[in-house]
């Protein structure tokens, strides 16, 4: 009788640490859902001094907890301008994905302090975008006295908000531009001079898997308990 008192005292405990287990878990998604995640592709260009390359920014984002969608993105890129001129940003496909709406879009180039800005927003939402495409495409010419030189290509100061302008954090992957006269050309491919269809994500919100693995031995753990009773 004793030991069958354990052992429904430990497969309460084991009920309540997987109830525990799910939740915390369920809670870890909710909260990757709700990030915004900025890269530089290539992560490190190549090219010969004197040439025009292709630099882009690509943007992942499964928006927020119920299917929210993503209503504005801002972000500057900063670079070393005794290396590289921003000559064009093109605004890329990443905010057109979801219901179709109009996407205001607006530049800013400080080639002088070595900035721009780049800004997104759909108007009307109409209900967000979610996804994985390219953001924007920097176009950049090389100064022809630059050999041996690099720049950082660097995103900072990000701004991106859910439809009903809440907030998400963000993360950043930066990159560099590399100028030696023997390279060969390494950069993003040229956007299309239409418009660009973007890829929407299917990645499995992370968390989910690992919780219900551990629910499940958790489970095994307590009928092996009860056996043993």
């Amino acid at each position: 009788m004793r030991g069958r008192g354990i052992s429904v005292v430990s497969v309460v405990a084991l009920v309540l640490l997987a109830s525990l287990a799910t939740v915390g878990f369920a809670g870890t998604a909710a909260g990757g859902d709700s990030a915004t995640i900025l890269e530089v592709e290539p992560e490190t260009a190549e090219t010969p001094p004197g040439e025009t390359i292709h630099v882009a920014v690509v943007m992942t984002s499964d928006g927020g907890y119920g299917g929210v969608g993503v209503e504005r993105v801002a972000f500057g890129v900063e670079y070393d301008s005794d290396v590289l001129t921003v000559e064009d940003v093109h605004h890329g496909p990443w905010m057109e994905q979801g219901n179709e709406t109009a996407v205001v879009t607006d530049s800013d180039i400080d080639n002088g302090a070595g900035y721009a800005r780049v800004e997104q927003y759909r108007d009307p939402v109409d209900g967000g975008a979610t996804g994985h495409a390219r953001i924007a495409t920097l176009t950049l010419s090389v100064d022809d006295g630059a050999d041996g030189a690099a720049s950082p290509v660097n995103i900072t100061a990000v701004e991106s908000d859910l439809e009903g302008d809440w907030s998400m954090q963000s993360f950043t992957h930066n990159g560099s531009v590399i100028v030696d006269e023997n390279a060969t050309v390494v950069d993003a491919q040229a956007p299309e001079t239409g418009n660009e269809s973007g890829e929407s994500s299917d990645d499995t919100v992370p968390g989910f898997g690992i919780g219900g693995a551990l629910v499940a031995v958790l489970a095994l753990l307590a009928g092996a308990t009860l056996r043993r009773a």
